[in-house]
Formats: structure tokens, C-alpha cells, sequence
């Protein structure tokens, strides 16, 4: 029989994701078979959450305890141990109630020989005083302090050595959720409004027609968004559609699209006139935007499964095209903590690098001459934002980089190559934008 409970759902999620897979999707799969609904399920999605982005933290304090260290444990009890301690020192739950329910899991699991060590252990771990620690180098410190594994503090010390930690510990978007507002259907004022009188106070972002609120619940779980009154989108991830430009009537590719929400900013740029062509690589994926055209009734967005890296001549020659590609996602730690302890292995990363060169050359194909072009990735990688652009420059001599309408807010970064957002300079997910205009 299975441990029930929430702090059991997040353990066994642990445990999945210590196997593989996306954070996200592992923890899902796991509170569906839970069965979990409203308080318990949100927190047992909050114990996996703080448990994997502190893990490096965590793995740090409980190993002065451990002879034999975190990694020679079975999978149950480090998970037990690990969102035990996550929850007495990052949740404010009392170190004596943690201890005690990570006993009672630990027994819950078939791991009885181990309670023993699971309620010594956390006893010390709870009250180990972290700044008092002394490291082995810089990169040591870069990890546990700001919870990283050792690629991606590497990454940070070779590149942003004197805003590492501060990147490690930004919270994009002030913490809060980012909302678009739907201009066809309200205004940034009305839904603050409306939100409020719903228990979310609401306040403008520092992107026009955004708000930044905050939710006792789900941000999709209020009458507002089931009315298509606005969609949760980051405020740079709004930046980079609003740089698209798009007018009504036009023709606009978005061709790295799900889950949707760009498309949807730009549906609204264009008044739901025109046609807008939002793709992506499966069929899951492309439900995913149009189910959210459904929600806020945008009847100008036509959805399509197409493998952007791949010339599509069923496209008709566009007005504007947006390249979101994928990328090392090393912008956004602060919402998908898994990244946080990604190998960045130079192979893979030559593939993604070799990926993110075809979409955005067959993104130039689509573009009508005296269109725009955007691209744009959630990563801080030199080599996938500027030398990206610098490369497809000297490839593509007909293009050249303008400076878009919308105004960048304070902290943001702008050179000969793009618009750079770096986490905890602007407030925003770290993010690239580099607009483009076709000459001819």
C-alpha cells in the first residue's frame, strides 16, 4: 500500500526525478496518482520544489552528518531527508514537526532500520549554523550557497563572476506571478481591480499592460482567467512578443509557440485581425496553444505541428516571425529549479547550439522583405544570444538589427547584437531579444 499524504507524494516524486525526467512532468504524473487536491496538493508541490532547487544546500548540511555521505543512501530515506530539512529550514515548519514526520515517512516507506538515522540526523541538520561553514574553493561555496550543481556555477564564475550568487538567488518577477492583460477585453487597471475583489492583490510590471500579483491559490484558478481576461506569462517573455510589432492584418509566424502565451500577447497586438501561424513540434505541445486561443477566444490563431529547424514551404511569406528557440534555459533557474543542476556537456551543447542555427535560418526564409524578425531565448549563454546573431549576420547580409518601439526596462542590457535581461539586474527572467529587419 502506498504512503499517503502530501509529504509522501512529494517524497515518491522525488525519488522519480532522482531517475530522470522533467521536474514538472514527474510531479504531476505523482500527484495525480495521489489523488491530493486544494492545501495538500500545493504543498506537497512546494515540498518538491524547495527540496530540488536546495538540494546542493542540502546535500551540503546533511552530509557533515553522514560518515558515508547522502549518495551511499537509499532513494527513499535521502528524499526523506532532503524535503525533511528543506521544510525546517526554507518553509518555516517547526524543526520538531519536520523531524518527526520525516520518522513516521521513513517507516511509511519500509525503511524502519533507518528512522533511527533519519531523526539523528535531521535533529543536527536542522540546527547547523550554514554561515559558519568554511568551503574548498569559490566554486563550493557558488554551489551550496547558491544552490547550483558544478557546471552551472562554473558557467556563472567563468562569465558573470561578480554576479553569480545574486543570479543563484533572483527571484524573477519580484517572486510574483506574471499576468498578461487581454486589452480586447479589459484594461491593466480594471482587472487589478477585479483580482482584488477576488483576493489577489495586484500591481503594474515594469512591461506595459503587465501586472505582477500574487495568489493564495493557482493564478489559472480564478473567474478572471477562466473569462480570458489575461494568461500567465513572464514579463520578458512579454517583452519579446511586444518586440515583434505585430499589426492587425498581418501574417505572423510563431514558430517555437507552446505553450502559447507569446502567441497570445501578439494575437492581441493584432486586434484578432489578421493570421497568425503558432507552431510546434508535437502534437501534445500544439494542444497546449490551442487550448489557450480556446480560453481567450483569439480566432486569428491558426496552430500547426511543424519542426521549425526544417523548411516548411506550406508557409506563406510573413510579416513578422518570432524564434523563440530552444535553449539552455540558464535564464530562468528561479522557476525551473532542475536546471539549476543540468550538465552543461559540451557535445549536447554543440547539438542545441546546431539546432538553434536552422530555426533561425529558416525563420529568415519565411520573412517578407522589410519584415521583422525576432529571436529570442529565457538563457544568459553568450553563444546562443549574441554569437548566434553575430554568426546568422554574416550568413544573412540582408538583415540587419534595429531597436524595437518598446522601451526596456532599467537593468536591461543593449548592445550591437540584442537586448540582454540578466536575473537580478531588471527585475525579469534572464532573457535575449535580438530584433531584426529584413532589408529589400
Amino acid at each position: 500500500m502506498r504512503p499517503a499524504g502530501p509529504r509522501a507524494a512529494a517524497v515518491a516524486a522525488l525519488v522519480h526525478q532522482e531517475q530522470g525526467g522533467y521536474a514538472n512532468l514527474v510531479l504531476d504524473a505523482e500527484l495525480d496518482r495521489s489523488g491530493l487536491a486544494g492545501r495538500d496538493r500545493a504543498f506537497a508541490g512546494a515540498v518538491f520544489y524547495t527540496t530540488v532547487e536546495k538540494q546542493a544546500a542540502l546535500d551540503y548540511i546533511l552530509g557533515r552528518f553522514l560518515p558515508k555521505g547522502v549518495a551511499k543512501l537509499d532513494p527513499p530515506v535521502r528524499a526523506i531527508l532532503r524535503s525533511g530539512l528543506a521544510q525546517a529550514r526554507y518553509m518555516q515548519v517547526p524543526a520538531s514537526a519536520a523531524v518527526n514526520e520525516a520518522v513516521g515517512l521513513t517507516r511509511a516507506f519500509g525503511k524502519g532500520s533507518a528512522a533511527g538515522l533519519v531523526n539523528a540526523v535531521l535533529r543536527k541538520a536542522c540546527a547547523y549554523d550554514l554561515d559558519a561553514a568554511v568551503f574548498a574553493d569559490e566554486t563550493e561555496r557558488l554551489m551550496v550557497l547558491g544552490c547550483a550543481g558544478r557546471d552551472v556555477a562554473a558557467f556563472l564564475r567563468q562569465y558573470y563572476p561578480d554576479e553569480a550568487l545574486r543570479i543563484l538567488t533572483a527571484a524573477a518577477d519580484g517572486g510574483r506571478s506574471a499576468l498578461r492583460v487581454n486589452p480586447l477585453r479589459t484594461s491593466p487597471e480594471a482587472l487589478a481591480a477585479l483580482l482584488a475583489a477576488e483576493g489577489a492583490a495586484a500591481e503594474p510590471g515594469a512591461v506595459p499592460g503587465s501586472l505582477l500579483a500574487r495568489f493564495d491559490g493557482s493564478p489559472a484558478g480564478t473567474e478572471a482567467f477562466r473569462r480570458g481576461l489575461y494568461h500567465v506569462e513572464g514579463q520578458a517573455s512579454q517583452l519579446a512578443a511586444l518586440c515583434l510589432g505585430a499589426k492587425p492584418g498581418q501574417t505572423v509566424l510563431d514558430l517555437c509557440a507552446a505553450p502559447g502565451g507569446k502567441s497570445l500577447t501578439i494575437a492581441q497586438e493584432m486586434q484578432d485581425r489578421g493570421r497568425l501561424i503558432s507552431c510546434d513540434v508535437t502534437e501534445k505541445r500544439v494542444g497546449l496553444i490551442r487550448a489557450a486561443a480556446g480560453r481567450m477566444a483569439l480566432a486569428c490563431i491558426e496552430t500547426a505541428v511543424n519542426d521549425a529547424a526544417v523548411p516548411n514551404p506550406a508557409f506563406p511569406p510573413a510579416d513578422r516571425v518570432l524564434a523563440d528557440v530552444p535553449c539552455s534555459g540558464l535564464g530562468i533557474l528561479g522557476k525551473k529549479p532542475d536546471i539549476r543542476y543540468k550538465s552543461l556537456d559540451k557535445a549536447r551543447h554543440a547539438e542545441l547550439l546546431a539546432t538553434q542555427r536552422a530555426i533561425l535560418d529558416c525563420a529568415a526564409g519565411y520573412l517578407k522583405p522589410g519584415g521583422r524578425l525576432v529571436y529570442s531565448t529565457c538563457t544568459i549563454h553568450p553563444a546562443e544570444n549574441e554569437e548566434q546573431v553575430r554568426a546568422f549576420l554574416a550568413r544573412r547580409p540582408d538583415f540587419r538589427v534595429v531597436r524595437p518601439e518598446p522601451a526596456f526596462p532599467a537593468g536591461m542590457e543593449y548592445g550591437p547584437y540584442g537586448a540582454l535581461s540578466v536575473p537580478g539586474r531588471a527585475g525579469l527572467d534572464g532573457f535575449f531579444i535580438c530584433v531584426m529587419r529584413r532589408d529589400g
